[in-house]
């Protein structure tokens, strides 16, 4: 017979105890199991767990099978951007060509006298047009600056660590917005110059909206006399949006010896960047024929300057042909280049622990491996306390039996 305590006595009264005992033991470990499955089972099939402390490799397992349910508090909220996100831009190659540096605006503006040239010749104003597109491109670059800048020393709220993906889709899309409103305020504060310098009719003074003459003779004034007309018969005088071919002009006279491909000479210098494109300069022949014309023109002033065309790439967002205003528009930048590091975002949250609930699919196999794990502690303790009671019943009834009275005949 089963004898789960046998102390291998040969003492007939002390194995009918253990066996008792083996008895006991066995009904009370079934009965408990039996009630402890059974609550298991009946109830409402959810338990909420909780991990202290997670690691992120945690984190990362919790995420694959509790996603729906996981909520795991951050330590700290707050965090400034910069701790967890890098930023970078690639510009437009026209702000770091040498069509906007020193040698080249000069080159453009050899000869002097440069009222002795059609407006439209770029020798006479070529050199204010790529000043003013170099300034551009540095205003761009300071206004990104300043806006990563502020923007990295923002704060990332979040009451909960969130998980990479929609850590990302998060950055990412507060920076979409952050290019864009950047973009807009540069735009605006650009426009707000067109609109002053074309609604105050500011008279320009290289001839670019205003023909104007100076009577040394008699008067010593400056006298405005009639509007620049185009061909068209676009009058500067009454709108701003006039332009005409840009170029290379005989000295003196209306007509061109080269003409520039995409560059559209307006009624003002700001007018004249922003309405033409670079498509000539991503062209080395049109530069060589540009220079060529030059000299012609010239000899004795201009020379053959070595100056290479830019390189265009088919990954660039801009084509050949892009008014220099859709460069402005998107600040000169090819490529806004964001790293997100989310290690340094998750170490930064520091969750105090990870909850999540089990539904009623997983329950059955946690309720089996729960009882399965009981069943380990509660052999330890049946084992210790069955044998007590079980030796203390047996004493209480010695004790009864000694005190029975017995009956004397």
């Amino acid at each position: 017979m089963l004898n789960v305590f046998d102390s291998e006595s040969n003492n007939l009264e002390t194995i009918h105890r253990e066996r008792v005992i083996t008895r006991c033991y066995l009904l009370t470990l079934f009965l408990l199991l039996y009630i402890i499955t059974i609550c298991s089972m009946i109830s409402n099939g959810t338990i909420s767990i909780s991990l202290p402390n997670p690691s992120e490799n945690d984190y990362k397992t919790l995420t694959i099978w509790h996603s729906e349910t996981l909520e795991c508090p951050c330590r700290k909220i707050a965090v400034k951007y910069k701790y967890f996100v890098g930023i970078s831009i690639t510009s437009h190659q026209i702000c770091s060509s040498n069509f906007i540096g020193t040698e080249w605006r000069d080159y453009l503006f050899l000869y002097p006298d440069w009222s002795d040239y059609n407006s439209a010749d770029i020798r006479s104003r070529g050199s204010i047009y790529f000043l003013f597109l170099s300034t551009l491109c540095q205003l761009s670059q300071t206004t990104i600056n300043n806006a990563i800048n502020a923007f990295l020393n923002e704060t990332f709220i979040s009451t909960q660590i969130v998980s990479n993906s929609e850590f990302r889709l998060q950055i990412d899309t507060t920076l979409f917005q952050l290019q864009k409103s950047t973009a807009a305020e540069f735009s605006q504060s650009l426009n707000l110059l067109r609109d002053v310098m074309n609604g105050n009719t500011l008279v320009s003074s290289y001839f670019l909206n205003w023909f104007w003459w100076i009577d040394f003779n008699r008067t010593y004034t400056t006298i405005p006399i009639n509007p620049v007309v185009m061909k068209d018969g676009c009058s500067c005088g009454t709108r701003s949006d006039c332009i005409k071919s840009g170029g290379i002009y005989y000295r003196r006279s209306d007509q061109q010896m080269f003409a520039i491909p995409g560059w559209n000479v307006g009624c003002s210098v700001v007018e004249t960047v922003l309405r033409s494109t670079l498509e000539c300069f991503y062209d080395q022949t049109c530069i060589d024929s540009l220079i060529y014309a030059a000299i012609t023109d010239k000899p004795a002033i201009y020379y053959h300057m070595n100056i290479s065309a830019m390189h265009y790439s088919n990954k660039s967002r801009f084509r050949k042909d892009s008014f220099i205003q859709s460069l402005i528009d998107e600040l000169f930048v090819e490529k806004w280049n964001i790293k997100t590091y989310y290690s340094s975002f998750y170490n930064a949250c520091d969750p105090i622990y990870c909850s999540y609930t089990i539904q009623k699919d997983d329950y059955y196999m946690y309720s089996a491996s729960r009882v399965l794990g009981l069943y380990g502690g509660l052999t330890v303790i049946l084992r210790v306390i069955v044998p007590l009671l079980v030796k203390l019943f047996y004493k209480m009834k010695n004790v009864c039996n000694r005190n029975q009275v017995v009956p004397f005949n």
